[in-house]
């Protein structure tokens, strides 16, 4: 982990060194955006056999525009932040923070195999009642 003012694809060399170097890591393939081109980190992918996608606009258009499996990221990160845990910096040491989001990928993927999908407050009638009292 860095400081926040080290850029992602300074940092990701030796985060992927770190991440390889634990066994059972397997990583085929990464898709990223183009601030992640640089010979460093393709370097570090290629000494691990990871292919890299770059994720670009197709069109000169300006504004929000969906893109092809960045759409993915911002997802898994909403999902991530509906634990309370998570919405705050709460955690001072870096592995409990890693810790939580842990514990929140694990109830998200475990409700998923379950097919109990998290219900917002206004399907519960039960809650909303007790919200009032």
């Amino acid at each position: 982990m860095t400081t926040a003012d080290v850029h992602d694809s300074k940092a990701g060399p030796a985060l992927l060194e770190t991440f390889m170097d634990q066994p059972g890591r397997l990583l085929k393939l990464v898709w990223v955006d183009s601030a992640y081109q640089g010979p460093a980190l393709a370097g570090a992918f290629a000494r691990h056999g990871v292919r890299v996608e770059v994720v670009r606009r197709s069109d000169g258009r300006r504004g929000f525009v969906v893109l092809a499996r960045r759409w993915v990221v911002e997802r898994t990160l909403s999902w991530l932040s509906r634990s309370r845990r998570l919405n705050r910096d709460h955690e001072r040491r870096l592995d409990h923070h890693a810790q939580m989001v842990w514990w929140a990928a694990v109830i998200r993927l475990s409700r998923r195999l379950a097919g109990d999908a998290p219900r917002w407050p206004e399907k519960r009638p039960g809650r909303l009642l007790r919200a009032r009292a």
